[in-house]
């Protein structure tokens, strides 16, 4: 007699909440990282499941969008191929700015963006900052417009950071005085090391359900 053998990610079985501070001064967006606060740093998820990190995640937020960065360490060489993004060295953002759970489609108020360390300005060298569309939601988000996303970029010879700063006009639904919890995940690609998630792996559907995504509570003290 067979047995079914089924492995539940542990990760599943929690709702994750994670607190991002106020940024009274925004950073600013040059892939260095010594403006931003310790309580900028989201906890590392990875290892509920006893896997190793690579990177480091930081959030913060005003009335004028939202800021993150991420710290990827130990690279040796970088993939970057903008018309594939996923395929090579890349940061995966969901944010849902209405944190809806009961749910297993995005909606207008649930956005993508997607960002290289490299693949545009001279040699390839500069960084890219998009928002992409979400399999089978119900609805896109109105889009943002790639010249208001910042990112910044530092690469150095065993690791990169890279910063972003995502505009409140470009977050359908970004009122963090009236709706101060965020649905967000992340997914870090990298063509040597693999990838990092946070709430939910890939194992999960957690590219289209926000179901599966945490939640981030801004919090102005």
């Amino acid at each position: 007699m067979s047995t079914l053998n089924m492995t539940i990610p542990q990760r599943s079985f929690f709702h994750y909440a994670f607190t991002a501070p106020l940024a009274v001064e925004a950073p600013r967006i040059d892939g260095r990282l010594n403006e931003w606060e310790e309580a900028s740093q989201l906890p590392d998820l990875m290892a509920v499941e006893g896997l190793k990190s690579f990177a480091e995640a930081r959030l913060a937020w005003n009335d004028d969008g939202l800021y993150l960065a991420f710290a990827v360490k130990g690279k040796r060489n970088y993939k970057i191929d903008p018309r594939q993004p996923t395929r090579g060295d890349c940061v995966e953002v969901w944010i849902d700015t209405r944190d809806v759970k009961d749910t297993h489609r995005a909606n207008r108020y649930c956005h993508r963006f997607y960002f290289l360390p490299g693949g545009t300005g001279k040699g390839g060298k500069d960084p890219i900052g998009r928002q992409a569309s979400i399999d089978r939601a119900r609805e896109q988000a109105p889009p943002c417009p790639e010249e208001a996303i910042k990112v910044g970029l530092r690469r150095l010879k065993r690791s990169y950071t890279l910063e972003v700063a995502l505009p409140a006009e470009g977050l359908n639904g970004f009122q963090p005085r009236e709706f101060n919890r965020l649905g967000f995940t992340y997914l870090i690609h990298d063509a040597e090391l693999g990838v990092q998630s946070w709430a939910a792996g890939r194992d999960l559907p957690v590219t289209q359900d926000p179901g599966t995504w945490g939640s981030v509570e801004l919090v102005a003290e």
